[in-house]
C-alpha cells in the first residue's frame, strides 16, 4: 500500500513521515489521484479549504478513488459533506499513529473509518432530525391499520362503513380511533378531520 498524501503543511507532512511506516508519496498541489487500486489518498482538507469541495466533486464523487480527508478542526458538518462528495474516510489530522493505521487498513481494503465521536455527534443529529419530523407530520405516530382507519374518517366514512370497507368488525374500528384519538391528543372525529387536513 502506498498513501499519496495532498499537502501543503509542512508540519503535516513531517508528522506523517515520523509516524507512518508505510511509502508516502507527499503532493504540495491538488491534483488528480491515481488510479492504482495499491494507492489510499490522505486530502488534508485544511492546506486547501477553498478547493477542497471542487476537487473531490471532480475526483472522488461516484469513482472508486480511496480517499480520506484529514482536518485540523474536525466537525460534523464538514464530515457529512466530505462524505457526500466521496469521502471515505475523516479524521483529525493529528491523531494518533494507531488510528492513521486503522483508517488507512480500511480504506485499503474498500471500506470506511470515522472517528466514533463525531459518528455519535452524527446519530444524535439524525435522531433530533426524526424527532422533530415526527413531531412536523404526528400521523407518523399511527400505526398503518390506524392511518387506514383515519383517512376513511377523513373521508366522511362512518365506523360500519369503514369496517365493511375493511374488512374488520365494526367494535374494532371504535378500538382503533381510541388509540388515534389518543396519539394524536384529539377528542373526536371532527378534530381528526382537521387536523389530517393540516398535516
Amino acid at each position: 500500500m502506498v498513501a499519496v498524501v495532498f499537502s501543503g503543511s509542512s508540519s503535516f507532512q513531517h508528522f506523517l513521515g515520523q509516524h507512518l511506516d508505510i511509502p508516502i508519496e507527499f503532493r504540495g498541489q491538488l491534483g488528480a489521484p491515481g488510479d492504482d487500486p495499491g494507492q489510499v489518498h490522505l486530502l488534508h482538507i485544511s492546506s486547501f479549504t477553498k478547493n477542497t469541495s471542487r476537487w473531490l466533486e471532480q475526483y472522488v464523487r461516484g469513482r472508486s478513488v480511496k480517499v480520506a480527508v484529514c482536518s485540523d478542526v474536525p466537525n460534523v458538518q464538514e464530515m457529512l459533506e466530505c462524505v457526500r462528495l466521496g469521502a471515505r474516510g475523516y479524521c483529525n489530522s493529528h491523531m494518533a499513529p494507531l488510528h492513521y493505521h486503522q483508517l488507512l487498513d480500511m480504506l485499503a481494503n474498500g471500506q470506511s473509518w470515522f472517528p466514533p465521536v463525531l459518528l455519535d455527534e452524527t446519530f444524535k443529529l439524525a435522531q433530533q432530525a426524526a424527532e422533530a419530523s415526527a413531531q412536523k407530520n404526528p400521523i407518523s405516530v399511527l400505526t398503518s391499520r390506524e392511518n387506514e382507519i383515519a383517512r376513511c374518517v377523513a373521508e366522511g366514512m362512518s365506523n360500519r362503513y369503514i369496517a365493511e370497507f375493511l374488512g374488520i368488525k365494526e367494535p374494532t374500528v371504535k378500538t382503533h380511533l381510541t388509540r388515534i384519538f389518543r396519539k394524536l391528543e384529539l377528542k373526536d372525529r371532527v378534530g381528526l378531520v382537521l387536523h389530517l387536513k393540516r398535516s
